[in-house]
């Protein structure tokens, strides 16, 4: 064999071992991607179903000093000489201020005849966001009045006391019902939750919660029940909405850290905004098919009035703009500007449901998530 072939065959056998110490390497690299998967834990993915007020309400409406608010066409015929009013300014019963102000637009133009029904219950549902037992002020929040859940605990949740004698946001009410048919019907309002690095369902110390806007539509079965482990895409269209935190599972129960400042679509009554949250958290009982619980934390006063104050649902959900405008900032206890003391934000609780599903993310390398950082600005 002449020198030429020589070289060239030990050439072809080198090639050959590398290729082959490569293809080794390749299998060995899929196998520890497969083991690092396995021993990150497995995944659990939510879509939320239903989304309420939790409001603690009773038959007889007793946790309410006066009963149910009083719409504003109530307001209207109590005022002095409606009819008057209506010959000169024209409009509707919603143009009633003293020069035919709208109390949507101008709420502080507006006064009520009729006294605001103020929720005298001591019992409620929430989350103990200033870490008070008492509600006194601290750098963050005003002093307000707790509440106590069920459990003993003493929580935050003060629109509960502007919206829990409302007879649209409480049970079978207008605007509650209609809502949670937008929250099934809209994919603006496809909330995603999804949890991983989970090695035990009952108690995981250690977990990652991302929360993102879907883009899919809910399924029913035959029965009206929601279909669990359907596929749902993460709108990658909307990093905005994307968020992430650490959360941990104790006794069934996903109990999440504060994300500083969320952001989350929403189409309410035919309205379509955003939910602006500070301190958003999440606790939710697991179970095999989904989730129930609650999301809360501190919302936005200027956000949640934009979101409100256009809604056609004032006359068929009961309430007065004028008044809840002023309760909103009566009760808000959250985040006072510094240079008015005045509160911006306004503690909260709503009632969650989900079911699991598949999330299914975008092929190509996703925009990146809002992290919970202490130090993430708004």
């Amino acid at each position: 064999m002449s020198g030429k072939r020589i070289r060239r065959h030990r050439l072809v056998r080198a090639l050959l071992y590398a290729s082959s110490l490569i293809l080794l390497g390749a299998v060995i690299g899929v196998e520890a991607d497969d083991a690092t998967s396995s021993e990150s834990g497995e995944t659990i993915g939510l879509v939320l179903t239903d989304w309420r007020y939790a409001l603690y309400q009773t038959p007889g409406v007793e946790e309410c000093s006066l009963g149910l608010q009083k719409g504003a066409v109530e307001q209207f015929k109590a005022q002095d000489d409606p009819l008057g009013h209506f010959k000169k300014f024209g409009g509707t019963f919603e143009t009633r201020g003293l020069n035919g102000e709208d109390p949507n637009f101008s709420p502080m133009l507006v006064t009520d005849p009729l006294p605001f029904s103020e929720l005298k219950t001591k019992v409620g549902f929430g989350f103990n966001l200033d870490g008070t037992s008492d509600g006194r002020a601290t750098p963050t929040t005003l002093a307000h009045d707790k509440f106590v859940s069920p459990d003993g605990e003493r929580v935050d949740n003060q629109l509960a006391r502007v919206v829990g004698c409302i007879q649209g946001w409480r049970k079978t009410g207008f605007m509650a019902e209609f809502y949670a048919k937008e929250v099934e019907t809209s994919p603006i309002n496809r909330h995603l939750i999804e949890i991983t690095g989970v090695h035990d369902e009952q108690n995981d110390p250690d977990v990652e919660v991302f929360i993102y806007k879907g883009r899919d539509r809910l399924v029913r079965n035959a029965s009206g029940s929601f279909i669990a482990f359907m596929s749902h895409r993460i709108d990658e269209r909307f990093p905005q909405f994307m968020l992430k935190t650490h959360g941990k599972i104790v006794d069934g129960v996903l109990i999440t850290d504060p994300i500083p400042f969320a952001r989350l679509p929403l189409v309410q009554i035919q309205m379509t905004g955003e939910r602006d949250i500070r301190d958003l958290r999440l606790r939710l009982k697991l179970t095999p098919t989904g989730a129930d619980g609650l999301l809360g934390g501190y919302e936005q006063l200027d956000s949640w009035w934009n979101n409100h104050s256009k809604s056609p649902g004032s006359d068929p959900g009961m309430y007065s703009p004028a008044g809840i405008y002023r309760a909103l900032y009566r009760y808000g206890d959250g985040y006072p500007d510094p240079a008015t003391g005045k509160p911006t934000a306004i503690s909260v609780a709503y009632q969650v449901s989900a079911v699991r599903a598949l999330i299914v993310h975008p092929a190509h390398q996703a925009p990146g998530v809002v992290v919970a950082r202490a130090d993430q600005k708004q």
